[in-house]
């Protein structure tokens, strides 16, 4: 018989999941989080934040080494501890997942170490249940597959369900991770020693980070890249500006290209690769590329291993769970987050693409407060703000120019274009921090924010300021009234909007 049970039951302590179980807590249910690994998910342990240290790190190190000189800085012998830069990384995701479990203490959320498996659905009155099993997970740090017993360890029953077990690396069919010199993010993160020369396969957000991070301490950098354009998702000319300052900078970028094959090496990796054209490989053209390591960041899908029994009937979809959330609604109320099977909801990752804690974290209180027979505000899917933390920064809210054109949208009757250049940026320039710009797209006639695109130092922050806006549904003639305080960054944006209209200053 079941030992316990509850009100909800969450699978998955990431974004997703433990901002539903507090969420659920907050709002009077009887909660459980059942995790197999660390509290906090990709994202804190092995993502976003672990990697956000990376990246400050390198700022830092850009500062000193490659910057010294125009700061009026002098070092005789810079040294890098690569063991203390990858150390500071990893600290910082253990005091994030010791704060995620007094969270739930202090919300008195029951949290089970160990794999679950569901077994049943809700039917009439009868509640879902879940088996426990125990886990040995081998390396957090790598991808290899966790080790489940064959027998379960208990089983609990809920009255509902919320699966947010988040997303896994994908790899290529002939290139599979091995934890040493075909990595995902999670070793390349956590490298012994730094690789003299690496190659990246795509050149999306997680690609790129990665790519600046490695390059700003000297190692050779390669990107490949099937799409014409690095960060492929991003406007046109924010990919095409960030591709001149990296290949400036030394960076090598080979877009329109595709890997065809990578083999391993006594020494490191061989990766031949192709120009695409028309949808597939010129093999005619092959080149092959040699480095220590490569990195595979060609996107994730939803990790649902050993989840359920294929008996349940569980619909997934394209290598994630299938829920009444349909990609491009805005703001449906009707939208539960409901699976196929009665009693289990999904969110997150594992449900598909934005993969982005934040939705995940908006989605499961969505859910939950729904479950709690609340009604919450929806989600609206076009006013979700996409960052790159990268060097110089990337960030983004709404449509691209590139999307507005193939909607048939045409310049200058349907939409008008705002871009402000850093350059001669006040408080860019005494931060030596002036290259980039800020892109404003405004409907009209009305003046309503279309779209909103930064490259810049802080873009990742300065990105908030539109995307409330758009939430809103402000006007750009609102953001031109709006005091910005001089000297700071955020300025860009109000000169952007005025340029908008035809009416920026400092340009």
């Amino acid at each position: 018989m079941p030992d316990k049970h509850y009100d909800l039951l969450v699978i998955g302590g990431g974004p997703a999941g433990y901002v539903g179980a507090i969420r659920a807590a907050q709002l009077g249910l009887k909660v459980c989080c059942i995790e197999r690994s660390n509290l906090g998910g990709v994202c804190l342990n092995w993502g976003c934040i672990p990697t956000k240290a990376l990246l400050a790190n390198a700022e830092l190190y850009e500062k000193v080494g490659h910057e010294a000189d125009t700061w009026g800085l002098k070092f005789t012998d810079l040294k890098v501890d690569w063991s203390k830069v990858i150390g500071r990384s990893r600290s910082t995701a253990d005091k994030g997942n010791k704060g995620i479990a007094f969270l739930f203490k202090k919300n008195k959320i029951d949290h089970v170490v160990g794999h679950a498996k569901i077994v049943a659905g809700r039917k009439g009155s009868t509640p879902c249940k879940v088996e426990v099993y125990d886990c040995k997970v081998k390396d957090t740090l790598t991808q290899a597959p966790a080790e489940i017993a064959n027998k379960p360890r208990e089983a609990i029953t809920a009255t509902n369900v919320l699966i947010a077990t988040g997303s896994v690396a994908r790899e290529l069919p002939f290139a599979k991770f091995d934890g040493d010199r075909i990595m995902g993010a999670r070793e390349a993160m956590n490298t012994a020693t730094q690789p003299k020369s690496l190659i990246i396969i795509g050149a999306g957000a997680i690609g790129m980070e990665f790519a600046y991070f490695y390059h700003s301490y000297g190692t050779k950098v390669t990107v490949v890249e099937m799409l014409p354009r690095i960060l492929p998702v991003e406007d046109d000319e924010v990919s095409a500006a960030l591709q001149k300052t990296y290949v400036k900078a030394g960076m090598s970028l080979m877009t329109s290209t595709t890997t065809v094959a990578v083999e391993k090496t006594s020494g490191g990796v061989k990766v031949t690769v192709a120009p695409f054209v028309n949808g597939k490989a010129d093999e005619s053209k092959k080149q092959v590329l040699e480095a220590e390591k490569v990195l595979l960041a060609i996107g994730v899908k939803g990790r649902y291993d050993g989840l359920f029994d294929a008996s349940l009937g569980l619909e997934t979809i394209k290598d994630h769970i299938k829920t009444d959330y349909k990609p491009g609604e805005q703001g449906d109320p009707a939208l539960t987050y409901a699976t196929s099977v009665p009693g289990l909801y999904a969110v997150g990752d594992v449900i598909g693409p934005p993969w982005l804690a934040h939705v995940a974290s908006e989605e499961a209180v969505v859910c939950v407060e729904r479950l709690a027979k609340h009604e919450p505000y929806p989600i609206h899917y076009g006013v979700i703000p996409g960052c790159t933390y990268c060097h110089p920064q990337v960030a983004s809210v709404g449509y691209t120019e590139r999307a507005l054109i193939e909607q048939g949208k045409v310049k200058g009757k349907d939409y008008a274009v705002g871009s402000y250049n850093l350059q001669s940026h006040g408080k860019a320039i005494a931060a030596n921090a002036n290259v980039g710009f800020v892109k404003i797209i405004r409907g009209l006639p009305r003046g309503e924010i279309l779209g909103a695109h930064i490259l810049s130092d802080q873009a990742t922050e300065l990105i908030g300021e539109l995307t409330l806006a758009r939430r809103l549904e402000a006007t750009t003639e609102e953001i031109n009234v709006t005091v910005h305080a001089h000297p700071t960054m955020y300025e860009a944006i109000h000169e952007a909007s005025l340029a908008s209209e035809g009416r920026v200053i400092h340009a």
